[in-house]
């Protein structure tokens, strides 16, 4: 059991961290409309971390983070450059060296996302903790539902200063529990497939681009590929990343306001679709010697050079859904901040907030993902076009593979209209999320069936959550 537990990790940590870069942790609770306490609200009495303590002229804000990273700190300095009255004060939670890299080259453990999860949790819950939390891999939903986060709407709706319209709007409605926004979004990485336009022509096989589509579908397709022979319709994705995908795009359903649903004929045909899909053959366990030789491709663009240099032999497409119903562009969201609505320094944690926010923080090439900032997206973007033009750096694939200039233009205004129909937050409770996996394990290798591993994964969770 420890084996498998560690191999779940190890799964969970690649794609959190590698591919998703963090995801926001926390289902979304529809239901879940309880506000934060207002902007200047004094709760509790001020702690080691959260401090309303004025040194020298200043305030200083505490900020909990898993990793300390080059964005943060660079941010941290020009931020106070230009606030002479504020501190700020970066709390990491590092409890080893580990194995898996957090995408910056810092490298994180299980026992890193754990101690993070556990000590903030905690504190919080106890009302104390950091003025301003990175919401990384914390179980948003409880931090709402016990109002232990400030309703950001709020103060957006005080502040004539912050611009909202130079931020996508639509991520921060999806990024919303109910009506509250809680947890403020600095990148993201979009959801997406890669499609081989020219491998799907050979095969005289039809997928539009623009529409949704459901797995059921995308078997038909990969089914006709089989059929014909010599194509690998591939996702590069394992079967119980699969599942993850599935519970994060169906968390509200399943773990809703905190009722888990998990022994449901929904969850237990979402096992069985999944298992099926592999055990015909149409997906891959793993990665195919060339990529360029896949018929479709599981890709989150969290990166503009990525997201531009990809073979000309390919095009974007939607992702798959369990119900193929079209309701945003699916994305996820790499660093995400909520502020402890204890805290004392509540306005401080805001302005840092919107400094993280502003053009010139967002254009930063240490901002891991695709900003959520318009001015400094369109930059980034522009910036790639021009190095690649310029032929000035070495890039990701062979320059007989690159497209056009005009193709890369094109390319450049459809991830900003992939950016701007972004409305279907990713997410999940991390610990749910692991649970889920480590039992389907019994299921996928044959040892339980799909009712028994249902239940048993239905028992963790509504204990987990009783907590």
């Amino acid at each position: 059991m420890i084996h498998l537990r560690k191999s779940v990790w190890l799964v969970m940590l690649s794609i959190v961290l590698l591919l998703s870069a963090c995801a926001k942790s926390g289902g979304v609770s529809p239901a879940s409309s309880s506000k934060g306490a207002p902007i200047g609200a004094s709760q509790g009495v001020p702690t080691n971390d959260s401090q309303s303590l004025t040194v020298d002229g200043k305030k200083t804000v505490v900020v909990s983070v898993l990793r300390k990273n080059r964005f943060m700190e660079s941010a941290v300095r020009s931020f106070e450059e230009k606030h002479k009255d504020i501190q700020i004060e970066i709390k990491e939670y590092k409890a080893s060296t580990g194995t898996e890299s957090d995408g910056t080259g810092e490298m994180l453990s299980e026992a890193d996302v754990e101690k993070y999860v556990q000590s903030v949790t905690t504190q919080a819950i106890s009302g104390k903790g950091a003025d301003l939390i990175l919401m990384n891999n914390l179980p948003q939903d409880k931090f709402v539902d016990k109002k232990l986060l400030v309703d950001l709407n709020d103060l957006i709706a005080k502040d004539s200063s912050f611009d909202q319209n130079a931020v996508y709007a639509n991520i921060l409605k999806a990024s919303q529990d109910g009506d509250g926004l809680y947890v403020m979004p600095l990148s993201i990485s979009l959801e997406t497939v890669q499609g081989n336009t020219s491998l799907l022509k050979q095969a005289n096989i039809s997928v539009d681009k623009n529409k949704p589509w459901s797995w059921s579908e995308f078997k038909d397709v990969a089914n006709k590929l089989q059929q014909q022979g010599g194509y690998e319709g591939y996702y590069n994705m394992a079967m119980s990343p699969l599942l993850y995908d599935y519970i994060e795009e169906n968390y509200e359903e399943l773990v809703g306001q905190g009722k888990p649903n998990f022994d449901s004929e929904m969850f237990l045909s979402m096992m069985k679709e999944v298992k099926s899909i592999y055990d015909e053959g149409l997906l891959s366990e793993g990665f195919t010697s060339d990529p360029n030789k896949a018929i479709f491709k599981m890709v989150g663009i969290m990166n503009p050079m990525v997201a531009l240099t990809m073979s000309s032999d390919f095009d974007y497409y939607q992702k798959p859904s369990a119900g193929g119903k079209k309701v945003g562009v699916p994305f996820k969201t790499m660093d995400s901040f909520g502020i402890n609505s204890k805290s004392d320094v509540q306005a401080e944690a805001w302005e840092f907030i919107k400094f993280l926010l502003s053009d010139e923080t967002q254009a930063s090439p240490d901002l891991f993902g695709l900003p959520v900032n318009k001015v400094a997206l369109d930059k980034k973007l522009n910036e790639v076009l021009q190095v690649i033009e310029s032929g000035t750096i070495e890039l990701p694939i062979p320059k007989e593979q690159l497209p056009s200039s005009e193709t890369l233009k094109s390319r450049i205004a459809e991830v900003q209209k992939l950016v701007a129909e972004a409305g279907a937050l990713r997410s999940g409770d991390m610990k749910v999320l692991t649970i889920a996996l480590e039992e389907f394990e019994s299921f996928k290798s044959g040892q339980k069936s799909a009712e028994e591993v249902s239940k048993l994964i239905q028992n963790r969770v509504t204990t987990y959550l009783n907590e």
